[in-house]
């Protein structure tokens, strides 16, 4: 099976772990701007733009994985110098060949600095017409994302155009529920990770659920996708299942083509 990483953080893996992903059938991935920019300055959150579009795209197409970026300011990155410069910046990024989406953004700790900022790139998302990756914390879950689910609703995205990352058991149906693609984190590297992304794709069926690894993040581990695959596998769901939550979902979320995997 052809799989997409829809979660992958490639300025951490050496060229060895991108050339294992290609070997055990990862072809594509989304490396998305996460908030990897420390001290959160506009040089260094402009910089790790820099890192990922073009550089990590680079290094992803040389070993054969067709990658594709999202570009935004995470929560955890916004600046308290140079914001409005930065945003002023950002649809130059967003321009840049192969990046196709406005990301990672959301609400971190919330409150009215994150949510302005959220705010300011989902006016942007939509007046560019490009699909939006929502960055949801580990800390108050639930209640932070159902925050962030109102925001989005406020702004009236297409909801097949948006894509919340880090979705979990406790609010994966709440997502759905608004016609948002759920992205089930497997970043934990976890036995545990793995077995509750089955358990939701088992009970809720593939629609709108899509699988990132979060390798290159902390412990994310590297073949967690090909790993959830064999996993959907032995639990019996059929092949099309399988092929849809672990590459498919992510294609359609982000209008792309199979044709465009491939890397020439």
């Amino acid at each position: 099976m052809l799989a997409f990483d829809a979660q992958l953080e490639p300025l951490a893996l050496r060229d060895g772990d991108l050339d294992d992903l290609r070997y055990f059938g990862v072809v594509g991935a989304l490396a998305c701007a996460g908030d990897a920019a420390a001290p959160a300055t506009r040089e260094s959150v402009r910089g790790a733009w820099d890192a990922l579009a073009p550089a990590a795209l680079r290094r992803l197409r040389r070993a054969g994985i067709a990658g594709f970026a999202a570009i935004g300011i995470h929560p955890r990155c916004i600046p308290w110098r140079g914001l409005e410069a930065l945003l002023a910046e950002l649809p130059d990024f967003l321009g840049r060949r192969h990046v196709v989406a406005v990301g990672t953004i959301g609400l971190e700790e919330g409150g009215p600095r994150e949510e302005g900022v959220f705010a300011r790139q989902l006016e942007l998302a939509r007046e560019l017409r490009l699909p939006v990756v929502v960055h949801t914390p580990w800390r108050r879950k639930e209640p932070l994302t159902r925050r962030t689910l109102a925001l989005l609703r406020e702004h009236e995205l297409e909801p097949g155009r948006v894509l919340v990352l880090r979705a979990d058991g406790r609010t994966v149906r709440m997502i759905r529920a608004c016609g948002y693609a759920a992205g089930l984190s497997l970043s934990a590297g976890t036995g545990a990770a793995l077995d509750e992304a089955v358990e939701l794709v088992r009970s809720l069926g593939p629609e709108g659920l899509v699988l990132g690894s979060g390798a290159g993040d902390g412990a994310g581990d590297l073949l967690a996708l090909p790993r959830a695959a064999g996993r959907l596998a032995k639990a019996g769901l059929s092949p099309a299942v399988i092929r849809r939550v672990c590459g498919e979902n992510a294609l359609l979320f982000l209008s792309l083509k199979k044709e465009e995997l491939l890397v020439r």
